[in-house]
């Protein structure tokens, strides 16, 4: 391959992180267009084809290697322990920076408490929120601290301070940086998985075949790893609801089971046995075969620390019509493309309604299934996205990139 012009940090698969997956189907299109050598932790094992004019190595091969050390570098950034190597060459060298999570707080953990290194979490703090930071890292060691604070402090301006450009993927993430950040941030917009396409002509019937789902029952979906923020108890309340109503709905729920979260409790609590099947984890393939089998997603997120989901923008690159909550960054979907409910603390009435009138209107379904697909061809494939991020990567680094590059 030519010898690389831009450096990328980011996780890609076997790692569970959806950023892992984002930046696996992003890199053929940027290789496409630039020689890449893109950094992640234990590259002999990557699952994802790596495309021409990419190679990968690890964080000590890249430390090795001076001659990459000056090149442009983008840094694909996540609230979880699976970017830590991130984080630590960040810091090192500053350079574009993809933030796609709001709150970095439980990164920020993994990469100082995790390792013992209370200093640096109370540096931190002190860098984000003057002395009143400092002494809530130092109550923290005293044992005066609640995960709610995490929510609170999102600790997400010590590193976008530092990047010459930022990346966020919503106008609300945007919106809540301070001025200095916003002035060099841009908004792009969560990409289409170009691999969807593989099922795109994979009928509805063939894909409950496959997965042994009833052929003419209605099939409600939720997907990703089960968690509390996605509002899996508000969509079991709803489904009981309309159960109540004589609805004989089945909800999916496809994703891998919590140990702190006992899910099959909560849908015995509801009455609501024989009709929630829970599939654990989901592969790529059996993932996007269900997208294609269901005939409604529910995509909530309660509290939201400011994520884009994947799993929306799979589910609507196949045209799969979507319940989303009416704030943060689901707001911004096109009101043609997904329905649309407010945050409810109390029953879900309006989730149900929502759930009744898509399950039970086909027409409407089909006009949210084809904006949908519209929305993610014209606005969000990753033939864009890659475009995008290299001018912008080419306005930072200017005449020195194209020096390096002669």
């Amino acid at each position: 391959m030519n010898a690389p012009r831009l450096v990328v940090f980011s996780p890609l698969p076997p790692a569970t992180s959806g950023i892992a997956d984002y930046t696996a189907e992003l890199l053929p299109a940027l290789a496409a267009r630039r020689p890449l050598a893109v950094v992640c932790e234990r590259p002999q094992a990557v699952a994802a084809a790596v495309p021409a004019n990419c190679r990968l190595l690890d964080p000590a091969a890249y430390a090795a290697e001076s001659a990459l050390h000056g090149l442009p570098h983008l840094y694909q950034l996540g609230n979880n322990r699976d970017h830590v190597f991130v984080y630590q060459a960040f810091c090192r060298r500053p350079g574009v920076l993809v933030q796609h999570d709001f709150n970095l707080h439980y990164l920020l953990d993994d990469t100082t408490l995790l390792r013992r290194d209370v200093a640096g979490y109370a540096d931190v703090l002190a860098e984000e929120y003057g002395p009143p930071g400092r002494t809530l890292a130092h109550l923290r060691q005293l044992g005066l601290f609640s995960e709610a604070q995490k929510l609170v402090l999102g600790v997400n301006t010590h590193l976008a301070r530092r990047a010459p450009a930022v990346v966020v993927h919503s106008h609300w993430v945007r919106e809540r940086l301070p001025p200095d950040v916003q002035a060099r941030t841009t908004v792009l917009p969560h990409h289409a998985a170009p691999q969807a396409q593989a099922f795109a002509h994979l009928s509805r019937r063939e894909a409950r075949a496959r997965l042994g789902l009833p052929p003419d029952r209605r099939v409600v979906l939720s997907l990703g790893y089960i968690t509390p923020p996605k509002q899996i108890d508000a969509t079991l309340a709803a489904l009981a609801l309309l159960a109540a109503r004589g609805d004989d709905s089945l909800l999916v729920i496809g994703g891998a089971r919590n140990p702190g979260y006992d899910i099959d409790a909560r849908v015995r609590a509801r009455g609501l046995a024989g009709r929630v099947r829970i599939t654990g984890f989901l592969d790529e393939a059996t993932f996007f075969t269900h997208i294609v089998a269901a005939d409604v997603l529910v995509n909530l997120r309660h509290p939201t620390v400011g994520e884009s989901s994947g799993t929306l923008a799979r589910a609507m690159a196949l045209g799969l019509p979507a319940i989303v909550h009416n704030f943060g960054p689901m707001a911004e979907v096109p009101d043609a493309a997904a329905l649309k409910v407010p945050l409810e603390l109390g029953e879900p009435l309006a989730l149900a309604a929502a759930l009744e009138t898509l399950l039970h209107d086909a027409p409407l379904r089909r006009r949210l299934g084809v904006a949908a697909r519209r929305h993610m061809r014209e606005a969000c494939s990753v033939e864009q996205a890659a475009r995008r991020y290299l001018t912008l990567v080419d306005e930072v680094y200017g005449d020195d990139l194209m020096m390096r590059a002669a």
